[in-house]
């Protein structure tokens, strides 16, 4: 049996001193990560921050393409093997060096689930066995084939055995590879095992509020271009705007639209549009017969019922929500995937505006003088959430469908999500992988939990011809037969309203105009993507 007996302390500073650096920012941002754990919730702000700290085997650039992290290459040797090399001279921000282990002490450390949602399970879950031949290679043997796994492993975080106190590790999922009193998502919050090899370091994590990171001075690569980074998190876009305006903030997250004059007219101020792959989504509770936010004179679940399903979609006007409502600043969806993402439908169905049609299927189905429902949605979270979800809300109350919306700050709408407490709730997707089964394999899937699959199904849907073809696709390593899996997967989905897609938002960010920043179509805020311009 291994124990990890705690954290060990970091070294003390003995490396040379990193080259200057420019000046100390503030960010604002519009939704704050619920840990510094970065295994706790795969959830935007929680992923912007760990890749800052984290370094991961792959990653993406900007427009998502997978490039060397800490592995500097990658290679198939069979349908069920993949080869990793790893950098000799990556080093963690307590100075010692990166090796197999920490990936092999990181797989073992989420198989059994991290955080709420247990969101980090299906690359651990994936492994047949692990190998480490040497320090610098990581050979991995997976179950099923698995086409996509290097890009699956650039949301996954590599943290360090040694922080913990782990010796040497093998990979064991029967037992968790024999570890005991694994770190809570505490010890990350107190910095006790914040030890990454990101270009910064944590320096402060006051949940909900402040975080401060500084230079990671043992990082192997681009330096980090700030010298102190200080993040506030101010859920409501008036208020950012005005910290701005005001100069308390270098850089902030998703000024609305309705804000951008304000921005114009003071002067001084720039901003950055860049479009996104951030699907938003209603998802209904169709897997119960019974539902808890629903009132019928039956009592039953009035979601179950396809008609029901296609009446909400027809009743909403995507075209008023995105051009109206948010300016320009969104695009409708007709599909799952956004082109130019792998697997996007070519001429998928159009998702028209028809409320007298809609009206017709309640009839159809049994209610032609509709119901009443609560529609679950944030407020803080998404770019003009609430006020989206109020706009839904009246839509749905015009086809008969009397909707009552609860928004709610993202810290208490997704435990409830998780518990299933919802009947209707309003989502969002971003695309970390680039490609369609990104969304597929955790909200719509049946949950298939020896593989992680389905964790986000919260509806509950279930169709054993999705299943079976969907589960063929992403083990399916030809690209164009994966392709027509994808299609044939996606259209059943479509066809059956698993998810009903609203719109993709375009991601906002505004700033002092001493600076340039380049947005990142996963709506990641990179401090380093925000650079003083030349004088």
């Amino acid at each position: 049996m291994r124990f990890i007996i705690g954290p060990v302390l970091a070294l003390g500073l003995s490396a040379a001193l990193a080259p200057a650096r420019a000046a100390e920012i503030t960010v604002a941002l519009s939704a704050a990560p619920t840990s510094s754990d970065p295994h706790f919730h795969d959830l935007g702000p929680n992923n912007a921050l760990m890749h800052q700290l984290y370094g991961t085997l792959v990653r993406t650039d900007a427009t998502l393409h997978p490039v060397p992290d800490l592995a500097l290459s990658w290679k198939l040797l069979d349908d069920h093997t993949w080869s990793f090399s790893l950098d000799p001279d990556a080093k963690f921000s307590d100075g010692t060096p990166f090796t197999a282990n920490d990936v092999v002490f990181s797989l073992c450390r989420t198989i059994r689930g991290v955080g709420p949602t247990h969101s980090f399970t299906s690359v651990p879950l994936a492994m047949a066995t692990v190998e480490t031949p040497d320090a610098h290679t990581v050979i991995l043997h997976t179950r099923q084939p698995e086409p996509l796994m290097p890009i699956q492993l650039a949301g996954f975080a590599i943290i360090s055995a040694h922080a913990a106190g782990a010796g040497h590790i093998d990979f064991n999922p029967d037992n968790q590879c024999g570890l005991v009193n694994l770190p809570p998502s505490s010890a990350f919050d107190t910095l006790k095992l914040s030890v990454g090899t990101g270009r910064y370091r944590l320096a402060r994590y006051t949940s909900g509020d402040t975080i401060v990171m500084e230079p990671n001075q043992y990082h192997h690569g681009a330096p980090a271009r700030w010298s102190r980074v200080t993040f506030k998190a101010v859920p409501n876009s008036g208020a950012r705007v005005a910290g701005l305006l005001s100069g308390d903030f270098d850089l902030i997250e998703n000024p609305s639209a309705q804000d951008l004059p304000a921005l114009k007219a003071h002067g001084g101020l720039a901003w950055t549009v860049t479009p996104s792959n951030r699907l938003i989504f209603l998802q209904p509770d169709i897997g119960r017969d019974k539902t808890p936010l629903v009132q019928t004179a039956d009592g039953r679940n009035p979601l179950q019922d396809p008609r029901v399903r296609q009446a909400l979609s027809l009743a909403i006007d995507r075209q008023a929500i995105t051009t109206r409502l948010m300016e320009g600043l969104a695009t409708p969806a007709d599909q799952f995937v956004p082109p130019p993402l792998f697997g996007f439908l070519p001429n998928p169905p159009k998702l028209g505006y028809d409320p007298a049609r809609a009206r017709a299927l309640l009839a159809e189905a049994g209610y032609p003088n509709g119901f009443a429902l609560t529609l679950s949605a944030t407020n803080n979270r998404y770019i003009d959430d609430s006020q989206v979800a109020q706009a839904i809300g009246q839509y749905l109350t015009r086809i008969g469908i009397k909707t009552t919306v609860d928004a709610m700050t993202q810290t208490v709408f997704f435990p409830r999500r998780t518990k299933r407490e919802f009947s209707l709730s309003m989502g969002g997707w971003g695309y970390g992988t680039g490609e369609a089964s990104n969304l597929l394999r955790y909200f719509v899937v049946g949950p298939l939990p020896a593989r992680g699959l389905g964790r986000s199904n919260y509806g509950g849907y279930h169709s054993a011809a999705f299943d079976a073809v969907f589960t063929k696709a992403i083990d399916e390593m030809n690209d164009e037969r994966r392709r027509d899996e994808l299609y044939q997967a996606q259209t059943i989905a479509l066809h059956d309203n698993a998810l009903i897609p609203l719109y993709w938002e375009t991601s906002l960010w505004a700033y002092k105009d001493r600076y340039s920043f380049t947005g990142r179509m996963d709506q990641r805020t990179d401090v380093d993507g925000l650079k003083p311009k030349a004088n």
